[in-house]
């Protein structure tokens, strides 16, 4: 069979899919069995794309090696480059895929169901706070294994889909009725849009089918940008929390922190003591009274979504010739509001005339050469990881990274911001000595905590979120003293640049 790299022998194929094919391997080196995806690279790419597409892949599976020590998340060991062609290797799981367990055994029971979205919410809340999206969270992403994980595999690979400069070739990569409606709008994506495929994920694992499940491919998209998903039957107490995650506005979707309040207790078999019911919310399925939605004409819509929608093997393809096609489709034919009353995640009345960032901009050029080498003394060398990610290093093992994300409006980027905090506070249970903080006095709030780490050249780490106006920021400093002045200068360094995208 095939060697990659000198090293990952090729066994047998495990499974295949629109991104890849995944392989039973075996790493000759360390003699242990492994898995390695064979990305599948789009055929029409002419070359300069092929090889910014490959470099691109490269990048970010090295970026998700990061989340390695995650309980809930697929290791990726390796990254290869073999035939010009990139590969990744990962842990061997040996289980089934969420969507073969409910194809083989049926709905899940809810309790169940809410023990998985726990799991997955803590491991997308680790990816993003590193400044990684996942992009395509679906139930054959979602891996339960004989042993009784849940883990959350393929990162590093949804990702690049989502890239702005592959994006511009007319790909968008997902998997049809799991992709956010905001992102088949062409608008900017964020966390919230991995939550709304989360909770697609989760109203198939305990109903047994998709949300927006439609004869063909094209109505399931017309049908995740205007209409409502389908009755809830089995879901009982997960209905509520599902019908909020997947409102197709991400200003009004149900914010992380308090989904894992509700499905924490929902696995307990006590879905009272979760938040209170939002009376103020009509759930789909539920309730007869809701307002009338003016009808359109379902041949017109189906016969405009044929003409600019393609899928093949899960990838949708806008034509190139129609650039702003499905944003202008979702703007006009989403219902704007199927509630009786504003939903309690609306924002303030005031939001419309808030100030907003609204140009956008890479986390690497929020920082200059000069001001990295004035906070740490020393020249660092720059790396960029992801248009939201960007790290500097030193030769003494000193370094930063700044994640930067921009949300629709202060609203959302608040909800985000609550989430990473929320994650912040429980640091100490993970790492005993860490030392928690409200602050520094940057961006309109901020919290942070610094801790000693037990490797490295540099072991005192501070960690730092905050938010300003709709961008949700987060670094990390290394340093080797204890303190947090570095990162506090860093953190007002970083909130002046964003500013000036106004």
């Amino acid at each position: 069979m095939r060697l990659l790299a000198g090293r990952y022998r090729l066994l047998s194929q495990l499974g295949q899919g629109g991104m890849g094919t995944v392989w039973r391997a075996t790493d000759e080196l360390l003699r242990q069995e492994v898995a390695v995806k064979e990305v599948r690279l789009p055929s029409d790419l002419d070359e300069a794309s092929r090889a910014e597409l490959t470099e691109r892949t490269l990048r970010e599976a090295r970026a998700a090696a990061t989340l390695r020590s995650h309980p809930s998340i697929v290791t990726v060991h390796d990254v290869v480059l073999d035939d010009d062609r990139p590969w990744i290797v990962m842990e061997l799981v040996r289980g089934r895929s969420l969507d073969r367990a409910v194809r083989d055994d049926g709905p899940l029971p809810p309790h169940r169901v809410a023990e998985i979205g726990l799991r997955m919410l803590d491991a997308l809340a680790a990816a993003h706070a590193s400044g990684i999206l996942h992009r395509d969270v679906k139930p054959a992403n979602v891996m339960l294994t004989d042993d009784g994980r849940v883990l959350l595999t393929d990162f590093g690979i949804a990702t690049v889909a989502g890239d702005t400069g592959i994006t511009q070739t007319g790909m968008l990569t997902g998997s049809p009725g799991y992709i956010a409606p905001e992102r088949l709008r062409g608008e900017a994506d964020g966390p919230l849009a991995d939550l709304w495929s989360l909770g697609a994920t989760l109203f198939t694992a305990v109903e047994g089918g998709p949300p927006f499940a439609r004869p063909n491919e094209a109505a399931v998209l017309a049908a995740v940008l205007m209409q409502e998903p389908a009755p809830f039957r089995l879901a009982s107490p997960l209905a509520p929390v599902l019908a909020a995650i997947l409102d197709k506005d991400p200003e009004r979707r149900c914010p992380p922190d308090e989904v894992a309040t509700w499905l924490e207790a929902i696995s307990r078999g006590d879905p009272a003591t979760g938040p209170a019911p939002r009376q103020e919310r009509t759930m789909p399925g539920h309730s007869p009274q809701r307002p009338p939605r003016r009808v359109r004409p379902q041949v017109l819509v189906g016969a405009a979504l044929a003409v600019v929608l393609t899928v093949t093997a899960g990838v949708v393809v806008v034509p190139i010739l129609f650039p702003n096609i499905v944003r202008l489709l979702g703007y006009a034919l989403t219902p704007r509001s199927t509630y009786s009353a504003a939903p309690r995640f609306s924002p303030p009345s005031s939001a419309a005339a808030t100030p907003l960032i609204t140009r956008d901009f890479e986390a690497c050029d929020l920082l200059t050469n000069a001001q990295t080498r004035s906070l740490f003394g020393t020249p660092m060398k720059r790396q960029y990881v992801l248009d939201t990610s960007c790290g500097w290093s030193a030769t003494d093992g000193t370094g930063l990274r700044v994640m930067a994300f921009r949300l629709p409006n202060a609203s959302a980027a608040g909800l985000y911001h609550q989430s990473l905090v929320k994650y912040m506070k429980d640091e100490p249970k993970r790492n005993p000595g860490t030392k928690l903080r409200k602050g520094p006095k940057v961006g309109d709030e901020a919290y942070s905590y610094t801790q000693r780490r037990t490797w490295g050249f540099a072991p005192y780490q501070t960690h730092t979120a905050f938010r300003l106006l709709n961008v949700s920021v987060v670094i990390d400093v290394s340093a080797r003293r204890p303190g947090h002045a570095t990162a506090d200068r860093a953190a007002k360094l970083v909130a002046a640049s964003v500013n000036r995208y106004r």
